[in-house]
Parts: C-alpha cells; structure tokens; sequence
C-alpha cells in the first residue's frame, strides 16, 4: 500500500508552501495560526445539531436543511478567501482507475461499518431516535431522503476531512513544537497522527458507533497514508455514508434478525 519514495517526496513538497501560503490569505495576517477555515466549519455543524436537538420535531425538517447549508456556506467563504489550497489544482484531481479504487474501498468500508451489528445485535442501540424518512409527511419524503444525502453524503465528508484529515492529523505532528501544521504535507504516516485522529474522529460519534469508528478511520487513515489527497479519502467517505443511506432505503430485506423480523439499517443515518 505504500506509495513510491520519489511519489512521496514529490506529494511531500507540493504540499508545503502553497498550504501556507494559503491559509495566510485566509487567516488575515501572516503570524496567524490559520486554524479557522478547518475549525470552524466542524464547530458550527455541532452548534447547529445541538441546537437542532432542543427544537420541536416540526422543526426537524428546517434543520436537515439548515446545517449542510450553514456549513458549507461558511466553507465557501473560506474557500473565497484563499483557503484549501489541498482542494485546489493538481491536489484536487483525482484519475478515474484511482477514483475506482476509492470507490471500492469506501464500499469495503461501509461493510466494516455495518458487519459488527449484524453479527452481535447486542451492539445496537436502543429503538427510538432513527432517522424519519416521512418526517415532513408522506408527500415529502423524496425531498428529505434528498436534503439527508446532500448532508450525510456530501457536505459531512467535506467538513469533516478538512478537520480530521487536513487539520487534526497534521497539527498533531507540530504540537508543542515551534512548526505550523499548513507546512506539513498531506497524508504523511506518524504514529502520533494515527492515534490522535483515531480518538478524535471516535469521540464525534456516539458511543454505540465506537466500535466501528476505530477500524474505520485505522483502515481509511491507512489508505489516505498511501493516496495523499484529501478529495480521495472524501471520496471513500462520502461513498461509505451514500451506501449506508441506500441500505436503509432498499435493504430492508437483506438480513434477517434473530427473531425473523428484517434488520433496519435507519439507525445508521
């Protein structure tokens, strides 16, 4: 799975100045850290969810609307600043056999994301709480299975690469040092990096996701390590949340519980 050393090194230095260069112009001054362009988006989606969680559920459908919007919103503004620079150019390309690729490894993914709960039912949550399809009445229920793949599968890989993937895993690696996490390059292999976005992206889920966010972001974090580009993994990523969302609307019939009845794949959107 590992790249080439001249691929590295030639990935290694496309990734350094440009990052910098970049988030100056986004951030305003030179000697700021350019965190908010990578912060900030992930900030506002969990601002808006709590929010979104104290309002009535008439409001449910507004708020489906409401926080892929709001957040990538606020993406585009950074993006018009400046910022992103591994989402630009040459670093935004991706050729269709390694495309293929992603594709595949997202839809691997999505089978260690589900496997657990169809083995060990135990591992589920409690019933309540699933996502509502017909949350808006029957008549609507195209549009918010619409709005619910825009977030989940589109705006969520977005925001929540460019956090993990771009900012965490680098700034883990300069931490306490005097570096500046937009000088290192993309999908660099370090232990620290490893752990660090595995106990961030972890503690985002809910605890009864745990035991799949840890071989899920291991595995993925493996093969970001070997394709070195953001808009790959989110690609993997949003190919993993599109599948999840397509088994809870046409699997219903795939697999069985142990009482007979069909396993519901809804408590995973």
């Amino acid at each position: 799975m590992a790249a080439s050393l001249e691929e590295s090194e030639a990935t290694a230095e496309a990734g350094r100045g440009p990052t910098r260069e970049a988030g100056r112009s986004a951030d305003g001054e030179s000697g700021d850290h350019g965190w908010w362009p990578y912060v900030l988006p992930y900030a506002t989606f969990l601002v808006l969810s709590e929010i979104g969680a104290r309002l009535p559920d008439a409001a449910d459908p507004f708020v489906l609307l409401a926080k892929p919007t709001g957040v990538l919103a606020l993406i585009g503004w950074f993006w018009r600043r400046g910022a992103y620079p591994e989402l630009r150019g040459e670093n935004a390309r991706i050729g269709w056999w390694e495309g293929f690729q992603d594709v595949l490894v997202g839809l691997v993914l999505t089978a260690v994301w589900v496997a657990p709960y169809l083995w060990f039912p135990g591992l589920r949550p409690e019933p309540g709480g699933e996502f509502d399809p017909a949350m808006a009445g029957a008549a609507w229920v195209g549009t918010i299975l619409g709005l619910r793949l825009f977030g989940y599968a589109v705006v969520t890989p977005i925001f929540e690469e460019l956090f993990i993937r771009s900012f965490v895993m680098r700034i883990a690696d300069v931490w306490n040092g005097e570096g500046d996490f937009r000088d290192q390059p993309i999908g660099r292999y370090s232990a620290r990096s490893m752990i660090v976005t595995t106990v961030i992206f972890t503690m985002g889920h809910a605890p009864w996701e745990w035991w799949v966010c840890v071989p899920w972001i291991v595995l993925s974090n493996l093969w970001f390590y070997r394709r070195k580009s953001l808009p790959a993994i989110m690609l993997v990523h949003g190919v993993t949340n599109a599948t999840l969302l397509a088994l809870a609307v046409f699997g219903g019939d795939l697999f069985r519980n142990p009482d007979g009845t069909p396993f519901s794949f809804w408590f995973f959107v």
